[in-house]
């Protein structure tokens, strides 16, 4: 029988963890680094991240942030969401959706988006099941100034 997560607001405690998976989701990013930028982000009401903790255990991780818009109503961006490998499969990433979308939908925002690289075509499969469609283009510039 699996255990129920908690969903939670993430705290700098969590940074360990959070950095684990961020890992796991091919990030490259170091603990240090996590951890200013969880300080920054946690207390911030345009941003939310958010973990499934399992008996205590950091399982999962989304981070989402609200874009307000002139053209029409603000959106939320979902930027990271993770469950650790030994524990997909099990709804932890379907109660990490639906609380963000809740806090979305609270915050006036009448779209929610997120980019899945090809690299992660499991994923893709997850979202269209919770709703989500293929759409758009993206174009990014990563040096500049």
């Amino acid at each position: 029988m699996r255990e129920k997560a908690r969903i939670r607001s993430a705290n700098v405690s969590d940074a360990e963890a959070v950095t684990r998976l961020l890992i796991e989701l091919d990030c490259g990013v170091k603990l240090p680094d996590v951890e200013a930028r969880l300080a920054r982000l946690v207390d911030r009401p345009s941003d939310r991240v958010l973990v499934a903790d399992v008996g205590g255990e950091v399982v999962g991780l989304l981070s989402m942030h609200l874009a307000p818009l002139l053209h029409r109503d603000s959106f939320a961006r979902i930027t990271a969401l993770i469950v650790s490998e030994a524990n997909r499969g099990r709804g932890y990433g379907e109660a990490l959706l639906r609380e963000a979308e809740t806090w979305a939908l609270a915050n006036g925002c009448s779209q929610i988006e997120l980019n899945s690289g090809d690299h992660h075509r499991p994923a893709h499969g997850f979202y269209e099941r919770m709703g989500y469609r293929e759409d758009d283009r993206r174009f990014v510039k990563e040096e500049f100034g």
